[in-house]
This record gives structure tokens, sequence and C-alpha cells, in this order.
């Protein structure tokens, strides 16, 4: 055989060969991968008793303490400043008609245009205002006594309602001319009138008792 033929053969086996030991190039594959989401807490459902206002708004709250018996019950409406203003006279009128029954709870008389729906938990029942927009309400609800010192529950109470209102804390000499009181058959009212701004994060905190719970 020719030499160069002979270097041609040697040339096209190695040309074979090196075909052989390259495999098929690697496929390059594209994925697209969702940008992971950010884990947000779920949100804790709001108390029925847990007004809607927002915080740094002008609202007012008229509210009265009931202590009976071995219970505190709680009278309370809160909302922007004008509308509950304008609601004083008939909140006055239920308080003026509360009558206790032998089962110890409480009676009263709507004010016109009022109406009366179910409590929920510890919320004996709602009273609602329909006749304003958005609709006011006032929650009843009742709670065993902090303490049998109906001076220091009032004033407890008072200064939780203050607090939320964002308004300083009063001493118990403050009480009798910060609040007003209410005559009833067979029990007592300690009524307020407050004007703040509604603290963020405090609305639901519970009346003063003894062991735990929810309240206004």
């Amino acid at each position: 055989m020719h030499r160069n033929q002979v270097f041609l053969a040697i040339f096209a086996t190695l040309g074979l060969l090196s075909l052989a030991g390259c495999g098929k190039a690697d496929k390059i594959e594209h994925y697209t991968v969702r940008k992971p989401v950010p884990y947000e807490p779920p949100r804790a459902k709001a108390h029925p008793d847990t007004p809607v206002e927002s915080p740094g708004e002008p609202t007012r709250t008229l509210a009265a303490i009931v202590p009976h018996d071995e219970q505190g019950w709680f009278f309370k409406l809160t909302g922007p400043d004008d509308a509950v203003a304008a609601q004083s006279a008939p909140f006055d009128a239920l308080l003026k008609s509360v009558r206790f029954s032998e089962s110890g709870k409480p009676e009263w008389e709507l004010p016109e245009g009022w109406q009366q729906r179910r409590g929920s938990d510890i919320r004996f029942a709602t009273l609602v205002i329909p006749s304003v927009d958005p609709p006011l309400e006032v929650s009843v609800t009742a709670l065993p006594k902090a303490t049998d010192d109906e001076a220091q529950y009032a004033l407890m109470n008072v200064n939780r309602w203050r607090g939320q209102l964002s308004l300083p804390p009063i001493a118990l000499e403050q009480l009798s001319t910060e609040t007003r009181t209410i005559e009833l058959d067979g029990a007592t009212a300690t009524v307020v009138d407050l004007l703040g701004t509604a603290a963020p994060n405090s609305m639901g905190r519970p009346p003063f008792m003894r062991g735990a719970g929810n309240g206004n």
C-alpha cells in the first residue's frame, strides 16, 4: 500500500474513533421557578365588642358600669364623635329604664327607633341604632366583679376606656368629677362621656374581672 494511502487510512480511523467517543451534546433545559410568597400570619378575628374606628380619628364613648350582685354590667356605645354625642339623651333614657329581674338579668325599654339583637359569647345583647350611617351599636355585657370595692372597680374600667381613647388615667379622687351616677331600681350606674382618639390595638381589652375573658 502506498504510504499516502496508509496515512489517509490512519486519519480516517482516528476520525471515526473520535466521533464514536463523543456522545450527543447535553441538552440545555430551562425551568421557570415561581418567586416564593412571603409568609403572613393569619389575622386574628375581631372580637364582637371591638369598634371599627381607625386610630387617630375623633372618637366618643358613652359607657356605664352597673354593679349588681356579683356581676358588673357594662353598657357601651363607641363611634364617631358627632354621631355618638347625638345619642346621649337616648342612652341616658335606656339606663334609667334598666330593671333587674329575679334572675338577676337586666331588662330595659328601648329608645325610639332602636333595635335589639341577640348577643354572642359574653355579650348579653346588642342594641342597634339604625338611623345612623353606618349604624351604631350599644354592647351590653356582664362579667364577675374584680373587686367588692365598687369605686375601685369603676375607676379601673373608666381608666381602661380612657386608655382606649388615648386619654391619661385619672386618680380615685377624680372619679366623682369625671363621671356621673344614675340611680336605678336597686343599683347605681356610673356613667362616662369620653372624647379622644382611638388608640391602636386597645379597643378589645376586657373589663376588669375575676378570671379571664373578653369584653368591651
